[in-house]
């Protein structure tokens, strides 16, 4: 089986500053399953009234400033940082990719020999999975390992699901019904005994998940666990999820 390299890369500044200019504005304020403004202060406190600066170009400047000072000020532990990540994720994620694949019924292809993990510091952890890359913060430490298994599941199941509907799909982005069910599976297709045991910590999908229907008492992870405990193959497991997440999302609208 052919297995992909991760590598770990510092970030493009002006990669982390694009975020974080997303992250304390309009672009994230929909998507209430992450607390995007309010997490971004804690690392930025000098922007917690970034708001009330009403001009864009100046408030793109002052978030630029603030980020640049960060990764400046910071530089030889993040490097010191990108050597310890690279040296952890070779002692463990190419079994993990190796499980993740034999769970999906996936063959990873030559065509994508690398997956990159950019560092720089930031509150939530982007990712691509058609380009195969992700984005972590230098600082944290099982976040970055809970993470990195969390987002190469996420390119798994995007290669899977294309596999399964005809190839050249593109990544769904929230709130499409894809965008959930790929969410959702991280719990269930993680915590596989053949997967958790490469997997270092638990993982766990975003707390909204769990929440128990009022009038019926069980959550949309129920439902989703019940459909992959009584899968007969992984791809009638995530056709039927689908349909179950697509009836969740219609109950949102």
């Amino acid at each position: 089986m052919f297995l992909p390299k991760l590598r770990v890369l510092p970030i493009d500044p002006e990669d982390n500053v694009k975020f974080i200019i997303g992250f304390l504005g309009k672009e994230g304020s929909g998507n209430t399953t992450r607390p995007f403004f309010e997490k971004t202060v804690k690392l930025y406190p000098e922007l917690k009234d970034i708001n009330d600066t009403r001009d864009e170009v100046e408030k793109a400047s002052r978030i630029r400033e603030a980020v640049i000072t960060r990764l400046e000020g910071n530089r030889d532990e993040i490097e010191e940082r990108i050597k310890y990540f690279q040296e952890k994720f070779d002692s463990f994620i190419p079994k993990f990719i190796e499980a993740q694949c034999k769970l999906f019924n996936h063959e990873w292809t030559e065509s994508n020999p690398e997956i990159l993990c950019f560092v720089g510091y930031l509150p939530f952890y982007p990712r691509s999975t058609e380009d195969k890359c992700f984005y972590v913060s230098y600082q944290d430490e099982e976040r970055v390992f809970s993470g990195a298994v969390h987002e190469i599941n996420h390119m798994i199941f995007f290669e899977k699901w294309n596999e399964m509907h005809g190839g050249n799909l593109e990544e769904k982005l929230w709130p499409d019904p894809l965008w959930f069910l790929e969410e959702i599976i991280v719990d269930p297709t993680l915590n596989d005994p053949s997967v958790k045991k490469y997997t270092l910590y638990e993982n766990k999908a975003y707390p909204q998940f769990y929440e128990k229907n009022e009038e019926t008492g069980v959550s949309i992870m129920d439902l989703v666990k019940e459909c992959y405990d009584r899968k007969k193959s992984i791809e009638e497991f995530l056709e039927e999820a689908y349909e179950v997440v697509e009836g969740y999302c219609g109950r949102l609208n």
